[in-house]
């Protein structure tokens, strides 16, 4: 009898460090959670489903520029693949250094290469400035431009503008070259590192561009290790409808 009694108290005494463990525990998770909670951590919820705040880059442009907002919304590209550029239509760029922030464009078409974002856009015939590392130079449109001519390539995960590279420009009608050139590196306080040139198109109708676009030619970092080793050729096709 003494045995049982004994025992049984023993038995108690063992659980009760238990039962106070676990109360303990179960306390310091939910001052842990109320915690979190306060300081605006994430939900269990959110953490299941992937989801996460907007990056800064998702509310930038395609080439990590910054935000757009309002009418500079870019039209979506049609199911056709091929894109109608309007002239009468077009968004006039900045001429001073007072520019907005952003700027409307009208889509010529896009395409990926290695992880790479190569997108080509048109504004209206800009003014530029060439700067050869001792002078300066400045470019204005001409009468017969159609329309300035840009070219974003930037990685496809992060929106971050890819430079060092080249980028020249071939656009044909009916099999004819009509412009042959080089598009300049360009920065921009709206856009950022692109590269762009004015061109001018002989008439309305089918146009077919092709951009070659060489390799970056710059110490690299290791996730771009054997990427872009070699020069990439893009064809687009658009639809030119000149200005009244």
């Amino acid at each position: 009898m003494f045995s049982r009694a004994f025992a049984g108290r023993r038995a108690g005494s063992v659980r009760r460090p238990a039962l106070v463990a676990a109360v303990i525990a179960a306390a310091v998770a939910a001052l842990f959670v109320a915690v979190h909670e306060s300081r605006g951590g994430a939900s269990p919820a959110s953490a299941q489903t992937g989801t996460s705040p907007a990056s800064p880059m998702a509310s930038m442009n395609g080439m990590g520029g910054p935000p757009s907002s309002g009418p500079s919304a870019v039209p979506a590209q049609p199911s056709s693949g091929v894109m109608t550029v309007r002239g009468a239509s077009l968004p006039a760029s900045p001429t001073s250094s007072s520019g907005p922030s952003a700027m409307a464009m009208v889509p010529l078409g896009q395409t990926q290469w290695e992880g790479m974002s190569i997108q080509a856009r048109t504004s209206a015939p800009a003014t530029f400035e060439l700067f050869n590392g001792t002078s300066q130079r400045l470019v204005r449109p001409s009468a017969k431009d159609s329309f300035h001519l840009m070219v974003m390539l930037a990685d496809t995960a992060s929106g971050v503008a890819i430079p060092y590279s080249s980028v020249w420009a071939t656009i044909t009608k009916g099999g004819k070259v009509v412009f042959d050139e080089r598009l300049w590196p360009m920065i921009s306080r709206y856009m950022g590192p692109h590269f762009g040139n004015n061109v001018a198109l002989p008439s309305a109708g089918l146009y077919r561009l092709t951009l070659l676009v060489s390799p970056p030619v710059a110490a690299r970092h290791l996730e771009y290790k054997g990427l872009w080793l070699q020069p990439h050729r893009v064809h687009l096709t658009f639809r030119w409808v000149p200005g009244s």
